[in-house]
């Protein structure tokens, strides 16, 4: 059965491979905009904090310092790190909310290919922005739950080592149980990410949406599982090579292969996000849910011999 799923999951990558290129200008539009505004973000936030450390760094302690000044600069480094807390709040937010549009408009581009239909780019920005709010309310239960399985293997990893001497014995035993916990995090992965896809594609979200994926995606959760595979093993090398060529960058040059991470991993996420709509689909089609799809227009290849009419015998 895991080798059919496997096979499965290589079908589904070849045919989300081809989805992109059937509708370029739609993907690429929204590709684009999203990797130019968190530039612009990534940009600004790096500029404020480079600013807030030089203003930080002119404040000097010496043993001239009287207890007036070292009171000053006291309260001047606590509204530094308080501006630094928001801007660094203000910079997750937007970052988190674009990336959560990112995603929503590529739910929405995936499943227009999918179904052979029409939409411009500003009519897909359109339908992501009205989709919005179930995004969010789902995004927010998935990282609920991801906080609270996250708590929990971390009490079972503080329990072990509180209970046990810590020895090479326990130590190798609590990486077994963290590699063990990653990977079944990942599968849980498959019924949040079709719960995003869900949310945007029909009328429920939160709790709604996650019942709603976990039934369809029974009996293809493998095909899922790999996909996830599949997607952290290219971020992790990709991010690690990034990282090994970043030493190459002057410092004041490092943004750049930072942007060009950031791009790569848009793309990556686009992949993803595509593979699931078309698993949504196809776990529709599993369960007997209509899809509509229009006819496709391709064209199809026929051989012809001498003996083969180019036209009907009845036509006129």
């Amino acid at each position: 059965m895991g080798f059919h799923m496997l096979l499965d999951f290589l079908r589904m990558v070849r045919d989300v491979s081809k989805l992109f290129p059937k509708n370029l200008k739609l993907m690429s539009s929204v590709t684009l905009l999203i990797i130019f505004l968190d530039s612009i973000l990534m940009v600004f936030f790096k500029i404020c904090i480079k600013v807030l450390s030089t203003k930080a760094k002119s404040l000097q302690v010496n043993n001239t310092t009287t207890s007036a000044e070292l009171t000053n600069i006291l309260f001047t480094m606590t509204d530094y790190l308080r501006l630094y807390a928001g801007l660094a709040f203000i910079f997750i937010c937007a970052f988190s909310f674009i990336s959560l549009f990112f995603i929503t408009s590529s739910i929405i581009g995936s499943a227009v290919t999918y179904c052979r239909k029409d939409l411009s780019t500003v009519e897909l920005l359109l339908r992501a922005v009205k989709s919005m709010k179930r995004t969010v309310v789902s995004w927010l239960y998935i990282r609920l739950l991801d906080l609270g399985y996250g708590l929990l293997v971390a009490l079972l990893l503080l329990l072990l080592v509180l209970i046990f001497n810590i020895t090479f014995t326990i130590l190798a035993f609590s990486m077994i149980l963290l590699v063990v916990a990653l990977f079944f995090r990942t599968y849980l992965d498959v019924v949040w990410n079709l719960a995003l896809v869900v949310s945007v594609l029909e009328d429920i979200c939160g709790i709604e949406a996650l019942g709603k994926a976990a039934r369809l995606v029974k009996g293809s959760k493998l095909r899922g599982f790999f996909l996830n595979l599949f997607v952290a093993f290219s971020m992790s090398m990709f991010n690690g090579l990034v990282t090994i060529g970043t030493v190459a960058f002057p410092e004041n040059a490092r943004m750049i292969p930072s942007l060009f991470s950031y791009s790569i991993t848009c793309l990556i996420t686009m992949f993803l996000y595509m593979s699931y709509t078309v698993l949504y689909y196809e776990c529709k089609k599993t369960h007997g849910e209509e899809v509509e799809r229009k006819p496709s227009t391709e064209y199809t290849k026929v051989a012809f011999t001498d003996s083969t009419p180019l036209l009907s015998a009845d036509a006129p």
